[in-house]
């Protein structure tokens, strides 16, 4: 079986670089292993991966991903630099695969009526203003980053939710109260259930104590859906 041919772009191009790399690889959750073959010319990637498992194409690009910031961490620890990769497409023609990847999520962009965004934008403004503001503001980019960051979805979405119970302290005086105290006056607020904050939980533990946890695409989609729903309720009540 011919390997899938992934393409994508290191970010910012105007700082170019080049590097080529070969390695094996293993995936922890589905068990699938496979070989990764990296090219990446003046910052144009190629990656071609050989493997035997027939692959969700979403969640092999999440693992290519993976492999590509881990070697731009690498290259950020060494240097001091800050590169960013995007992938933008996956072809395979023996599996009939050639496709573009959007930069939605699709549970998310599905969710409901293309918002007016100076509306809706200028309505989260004022949200994010005051004292407290900054909760709102760091909720709304580690939401951003559960998008981005596959494996790390979990982590993102308990701190987003963490920082509204916060702010839903602070707001009700409950800032020296007890943390089951706040949770509860949270979830008073916001109409979501004890359970599924503690599902989210329960996906970040292992994440925040430095452990490994790998989200299938249906898992992970379960936790964005949870999340966005109970961040919806508490910021629609504020």
């Amino acid at each position: 079986m011919e390997p899938y041919l992934f393409t994508g772009v290191i970010l910012p191009e105007r700082a170019q670089l080049s590097l080529q790399r070969e390695f094996g690889f293993t995936h922890l959750l589905i068990g699938a292993s496979g070989t990764v073959k990296m090219s990446i010319v003046l910052n144009q990637v190629a990656i071609w991966v050989e493997t035997d498992h027939d692959w969700d194409i979403f969640d092999l690009r999440n693992v290519v991903k993976n492999f590509i910031q881990d070697q731009l961490a690498m290259l950020g620890y060494i240097k001091g630099y800050v590169y960013d990769f995007e992938v933008t497409r996956v072809l395979s023609q023996s599996r009939s695969i050639d496709y573009v990847f959007g930069i939605d999520i699709p549970c998310i962009s599905e969710r409901g009526p293309e918002a007016d965004l100076p509306v809706a934008m200028e309505k989260l403004s004022k949200k994010m203003s005051g004292p407290t503001g900054v909760l709102i503001s760091r909720c709304f980019k580690d939401l951003a980053s559960s998008m981005k960051y596959a494996d790390d979805t979990g982590f993102y979405c308990y701190r987003a939710i963490e920082s509204l119970r916060h702010h839903c302290a602070s707001a009700h005086g409950l800032s020296e109260a007890e943390k089951p105290r706040q949770w509860g006056k949270f979830r008073e607020v916001s109409g979501c259930s004890e359970g599924d904050i503690r599902f989210i939980k329960s996906a970040a533990d292992p994440l925040r104590h430095g452990e490994i946890a790998n989200a299938s695409s249906i898992n992970r989609e379960r936790i964005l859906k949870i999340t966005w729903d109970i961040v919806d309720g508490y910021i629609n009540c504020i």
